[in-house]
């Protein structure tokens, strides 16, 4: 007959503790609990974060937001989500005829005037269309407490690279060393799974690290996990050399998971020519990259690249013609 202990422990190993995954499979995953009480505290743990997350969100549904000068409003340093020169103009072009339809948040200052929480980009864009004030909720949050706000209301956003969402939970688990990532998959409404295959960035060579710093849109998580296995295999050079070419608009991420594959000596047949870029006066009209039998047209406009497809079809179809003839 078995002990109480044993009783005890053996009950600790089926309770789930992963909203994501069936019950059947948390005892494949978790390590066996033998203390009863370090299990209670990982429960309450983890019932606090959930508790925590719910009451903010409803004291951001009650608040009531008001007009806030836009002089009075202060960023916070790395706290910006990054984005594109597109999306930014679609975003100024949209709050130029249309009203604001979510207001920023902010916290106030020791200083005087606001901390921008969330709401930098929709700030600066008011601020290049001459606005002088913008609808905004003001929250009490310590610093802790803002950047967990900032990282999560950018989470929400379809557009947030991969990338940026692994620096973001990077910065949870730094600053929350004893939460495991079932707790902070939980707080953020994903799955650990998805946790995990955002920290395969982590196992990417340091200077690919920095690449996507600058460019963080161009990896997604399912490259970076195929890449970062490569460079566990010891190609890391060849990983940053593939992400240098993606940079440079050689290749989309499915190419450059598959040149990273490839050995030198096939590398040295598929080599890419020097791009080419047509300009207009000062301005850049298109850049022209050939790899193989790939040829690349990047513009500066949508417009541009419209109004040039349709010469190139003509162009193209012309050449077809004169081959068909010999």
């Amino acid at each position: 007959m078995a002990s109480i202990k044993e009783r005890q422990a053996n009950k600790a190993a089926l309770i789930n503790l992963d909203d994501d995954e069936p019950q059947q499979q948390a005892a494949v995953r978790s390590e066996p609990r033998t203390a009863p009480g370090q299990l209670m505290n990982l429960q309450g743990k983890y019932a606090q974060a959930l508790d925590e997350n719910k009451q903010l969100q409803e004291r951001l549904q009650a608040a009531v937001p008001s007009e806030l000068p836009l002089d009075d409003l202060h960023e916070k340093a790395g706290r910006r989500r990054k984005l594109t020169d597109d999306q930014f103009t679609e975003l100024v072009s949209n709050l130029r005829t249309n009203p604001l339809v979510t207001p920023v948040t902010v916290r106030s200052r020791p200083a005087g005037g606001y901390e921008i929480v969330s709401g930098h980009n929709r700030v600066q864009a008011f601020r290049e269309l001459g606005r002088d004030r913008i609808l905004a909720v003001v929250i009490e949050a310590d610093d802790d407490q803002a950047e967990l706000n900032a990282f999560y209301a950018n989470l929400l956003q379809s557009d947030l690279p991969d990338f940026e969402k692994y620096l973001g939970f990077c910065h949870i688990e730094e600053r929350h060393p004893t939460l495991t990532r079932v707790e902070i998959a939980a707080n953020a409404g994903v799955s650990k799974s998805t946790i995990t295959q955002l920290m395969s960035f982590s196992n990417l060579p340091a200077e690919t690290i920095d690449i996507l710093r600058t460019h963080p849109h161009l990896v997604g998580a399912n490259a970076a996990q195929d890449l970062a296995k490569l460079s566990e295999q010891g190609r890391a050079v060849q990983v940053t050399d593939a992400v240098r070419r993606l940079a440079a608009g050689e290749f989309d991420q499915t190419r450059a998971v598959k040149f990273a594959r490839l050995d030198a000596a096939v590398k040295s047949k598929a080599k890419a020519s020097e791009p080419l870029r047509i300009r207009s006066g000062k301005n850049t009209f298109c850049d022209v990259l050939q790899a193989d039998k790939v040829l690349r047209l990047v513009f500066s406009s949508a417009e541009d690249a419209a109004v040039t497809q349709t010469a190139i079809r003509a162009v193209l179809q012309a050449l077809a013609d004169a081959k068909k003839e010999k």
